[in-house]
């Protein structure tokens, strides 16, 4: 690859660090998660072996190894070819962080189910800016495919949040 090439993104988007960050994340959360019952670990293993194995994709296709052309190929992760024609400003990258902070907290006090349609619907309207009846059909698909696949297919109880758990904040 050409230094011509690489110089089209800027060193924060080619940069290996995000991808060794989210790494050892994960590895820290499939440590801690040991620590849980054998239920309450698998939706988080299962969703760290997943983030761990795109990570991982991610990773090597940044470098220059033989086969990162194609990863690069397959998976399009080729920052040359970038979906993005600007570079978010730092207040923008804040604000996705709050959004994201903002659901963690709606699912940890009130729940997951109630805190995905509350997310979608909120974010869809405030950030997306679309119609209340697009975001409301949005995020009631969304409420429902997580209740069936967990609730019903799978016979999974999400977590309903310390508020309307018998121990309450008294775990925490």
């Amino acid at each position: 690859m050409s230094a011509e090439k690489k110089s089209e993104a800027p060193m924060a988007v080619r940069s290996v660090y995000p991808p060794l960050v989210l790494i050892a994340l994960t590895v820290g959360v499939i440590a801690w998660s040991q620590t849980l019952g054998r239920v309450a670990r698998e939706v988080p293993l299962l969703v760290c072996y997943g983030l761990l194995a795109l990570s991982a994709i991610d990773l090597f296709s940044r470098l220059d190894f033989p086969f990162s052309r194609v990863l690069r190929d397959v998976w399009g992760a080729d920052f040359r070819n970038r979906e993005m024609n600007h570079n978010p400003s730092w207040k923008a990258e804040a604000v996705q962080f709050l959004w994201v902070i903002a659901c963690t907290a709606g699912m940890l006090t009130i729940g997951i189910l109630p805190s995905i349609g509350m997310f979608v619907l909120a974010f869809m309207r405030r950030h997306g800016r679309r119609p209340w009846r697009e975001s409301t059909i949005a995020a009631v698909a969304t409420f429902s495919f997580v209740y069936v696949v967990f609730e019903v297919l799978l016979d999974y109880r999400l977590y309903r949040g310390a508020l309307f758990d018998e121990h309450g904040f008294a775990n925490w």
